[in-house]
């Protein structure tokens, strides 16, 4: 019998339901049907013993293989151990390349922003007031960090809203939202802000995936690992603190994306974890809906740099 077991050979002995029934398996599969569970049944405890043990020794389990009064399930704890930590190595190899270049696609994105915005210091002065705009909006605006609530509140009407998500619909990640959008701006044009925020929400994350998994702008092949992992691959809190932090220098995220513990939330803000888990229930203002719609229509813009770049068009 071949004591080799290949991660083919593992994943089906896997699929065996019990620790003793996996070991029927793999030995049924190394020794090509000859080792069967019927003869490894009348094999005596000290023999079956001599089995898993070569087995460890075979494919070096030592450092995995804790004894227990169930042999057979130290042994498969040990083969899952295994290939848990190849998996680990693999992903952390790759999400370092990954990551040195989504940090590099995200820089080139941002600077593109900040060429089209007039001035930075605006841009500055809206944040710490808790607003990220795009950069026309933040052009057509005239005055100081301090107005722009009140001026935004004004401008924002159904219009300007309709022709903003008309603009987004141009990339692939919002398209694919198409219906969910457009049912957001007409719970907004009922009143029903609570709704059309808690909507909004989910479409930031949604859209981020979309960008660096299905448009891949990074080109790296996640997916598998993404499976094998059970990662969620990258938050809508790291990717906004690192746009944050090459924006304005600041290695902080929006408190609107922050994470907050429930007892210290106040009633009434917009904050991404308090409202999702139904923390919070006064939130529905228009303020709060143009604050995260907003930050939506930044997000368009940053994608549409991250998708359209000379780069991606083979220029």
């Amino acid at each position: 019998m071949r004591f080799k077991v290949t991660e083919k050979v593992f994943k089906e002995a896997e699929k065996e339901g019990s620790a003793r029934e996996f070991f029927f398996k793999l030995c049924e599969l190394l020794s090509d049907g000859e080792l069967s569970r019927k003869v490894l049944k009348k094999l005596s405890k000290e023999e079956q013993e001599k089995v898993v043990f070569s087995l460890v020794k075979e494919n070096g389990l030592e450092r995995y293989f804790k004894l227990s009064d169930n042999l057979f399930a130290s042994l498969r704890k040990a083969f899952r151990a295994k290939y848990r930590l190849n998996v680990e190595k693999e992903w952390e190899e790759k999400l370092s390349n990954w990551r040195k270049e989504f940090e590099e696609a995200l820089d080139r994105a941002v600077v593109s922003y900040l060429l089209k915005a007039e001035g930075r210091e605006i841009v500055y002065q809206l944040y710490l007031k808790g607003w990220i705009v795009a950069s026309d909006v933040v052009n057509e605006f005239k005055g100081s960090g301090e107005d722009f609530g009140k001026w935004v509140m004004e401008r924002g009407d159904f219009s300007f809203l309709a022709l903003r998500i008309e603009k987004w619909l141009e990339l692939k990640p919002f398209k694919r939202r198409e219906k969910i959008l457009r049912d957001i701006l007409k719970a907004y044009e009922l009143g029903c802000l609570e709704l059309a925020i808690y909507g909004l929400f989910p479409q930031t994350e949604g859209v981020i995936w979309d960008t660096f998994l299905k448009e891949n702008v990074v080109e790296a092949d996640l997916e598998s690992l993404i499976r094998k992992r059970n990662r969620k691959f990258v938050t809508i809190q790291y990717a906004v603190k690192l746009i944050v932090e090459k924006l304005l220098g600041k290695d902080e995220i929006p408190d609107f994306f922050d994470w907050v513990r429930f007892v210290d939330y106040k009633e009434g803000t917009l904050n991404r974890h308090a409202i999702q888990h139904g923390v919070a229930v006064n939130f529905g203002t228009k303020e709060n809906f143009l604050r995260l719609f907003l930050f939506l229509d930044f997000l368009a813009e940053i994608v549409f740099y991250l998708t359209k770049s000379p780069s991606r068009r083979g220029g």
